[in-house]
């Protein structure tokens, strides 16, 4: 099987909905926009799905899309149709005194790496594991580039190993990636989102199978665009 990129998504802003490209643009800190804003409680603490020693826990955020408009900046638009940016007075009101929308600075709004992958075949194990007809929903692991693959969990045996993926139309150089770690998933897995249900068993089943973890994290060895389409190779 030809290993290719089936998925590629964008997520603006921190633990809120992003958006599903057919290209991307990658830079040093990953897909360029990706993660870029996030909401920020005025003792520093980030907006988030889960509460950690640089995070906040913030119902309702994956009731949010973030999006960016013609001008680069970041636009939310919240569940009632509200659209939201920068500055704007109603985003502590709704989020909470002090709360701002940021652009990331010094230290970076990622949990862990700059890009995140996961292949096709391990959203179909973890559906059958938790006893489903269908993959697991990629949407609730927020994953940058999903890869259609035969064999479950084989991504996770790219761990230190380069990923190349695109290049070579008109001489284009490829993206490479070098995978560094599986991705341990936290509660966001579990939390509702539009078409989306609550779901515990999501968490409990990878604890339970697959030590809390499923796909990988990469850092960036050289950028470049891709796109749907393109093939992956694993050195």
């Amino acid at each position: 099987m030809t290993l290719k990129v089936v998925g590629l998504r964008r997520f603006p802003v921190k633990s809120m909905l992003g958006e599903e490209h057919e290209r991307l643009v990658f830079g040093p800190r990953g897909v360029v926009g990706d993660r870029e804003w996030a909401l920020r409680y005025a003792d520093g603490k980030l907006g988030s799905g889960k509460n950690h020693a640089r995070f906040r826990r913030t119902p309702g955020l994956l009731e949010h899309y973030a999006t960016y408009d013609e001008d680069g900046q970041p636009v939310i638009t919240a569940p009632d149709g509200a659209t939201l940016r920068p500055g704007d007075p109603r985003i502590p009101e709704r989020f909470g005194e002090g709360v701002e929308l940021v652009r990331e600075g010094e230290s970076s709004h990622k949990d862990v790496s700059a890009v995140s992958l996961i292949g096709t075949a391990s959203l179909r194990a973890l559906g059958d594991l938790l006893g489903d007809a269908d993959p697991v929903d990629v949407r609730r692991l927020r994953k940058n580039i999903v890869v259609e693959t035969d064999e479950p969990w084989i991504e996770e045996d790219w761990v230190g190993r380069e990923i190349v993926i695109g290049g070579g139309r008109g001489g284009a150089e490829p993206l490479r990636l070098r995978a560094v770690q599986r991705v341990k998933r936290c509660v966001m897995v579990t939390q509702a989102q539009p078409g989306l249900p609550t779901d515990n068993r999501v968490l409990k089943t990878l604890t339970a199978a697959r030590g809390m973890c499923i796909g990988i994290h990469t850092e960036m060895l050289a950028p470049a665009p891709i796109a749907l389409g393109d093939t992956v190779a694993v050195r």
